[in-house]
C-alpha cells in the first residue's frame, strides 16, 4: 500500500512562496485603498450630483471637464523626494443624464477633500395640444 495515495508532498519554489506573499499582501492592503477615493452618484427629479472623496489629492492636482454630456474628472499626483517617486492618479468619466442641464454644471470642492459637482435637471416640456385641420381648410390656404 502507498502512502503517496493519501499523503502528496508538495514541492516548495521560490515561485510559489513568491505568490503567496502576494496574496497575502493583497488582503492586506485592499481595505488600505478602498476608500480613497470614493464617489456617490445622486439622481433625483430635482438635480444630478456626483460626490468624491479626493482629500489624497491637491485642488492644483484636479481636473473636471465637460464633453458634451461626458463629465471627466481626473486627479494626479506625483511625488519626488530624496527617497525615490511615486504617483499615484484616478479617473471617472460619467455620461450625464439627457434631462440634466449642462450648461449649468458647479463645482465645489470642501477644505476637507470632499469634491461635489452639481446640476440641475431641465424643466420637462410641456405636452400641449395639436389641432386636428380639415383637408379642405388646408388647400384653401394654400391658394390665397
Amino acid at each position: 500500500m502507498s502512502v503517496y495515495h493519501y499523503y502528496r508532498p508538495t514541492q516548495r519554489s521560490l515561485f510559489n512562496e513568491l505568490m503567496g506573499d502576494f496574496g497575502r499582501m493583497d488582503r492586506h492592503l485592499v481595505p488600505f485603498f478602498q476608500g480613497r477615493t470614493s464617489s456617490e452618484i445622486v439622481n433625483t427629479d430635482e438635480k444630478f450630483a456626483v460626490n468624491l472623496n479626493v482629500s489624497q489629492f491637491k485642488p492644483e492636482d484636479l481636473k473636471i471637464n465637460l464633453d458634451g454630456r461626458t463629465l471627466t474628472i481626473q486627479g494626479e499626483q506625483e511625488v519626488k523626494n530624496e527617497h525615490g517617486y511615486s504617483k499615484k492618479s484616478f479617473s471617472r468619466v460619467i455620461l450625464l443624464p439627457e434631462d440634466v442641464d449642462v450648461a449649468a454644471v458647479v463645482s465645489n470642492l470642501s477644505e476637507d477633500g470632499k469634491l461635489s459637482i452639481e446640476a440641475p435637471k431641465k424643466e420637462a416640456i410641456q405636452g400641449r395640444s395639436i389641432p386636428i385641420q380639415k383637408q379642405e381648410a388646408i388647400q384653401q390656404n394654400s391658394s390665397q
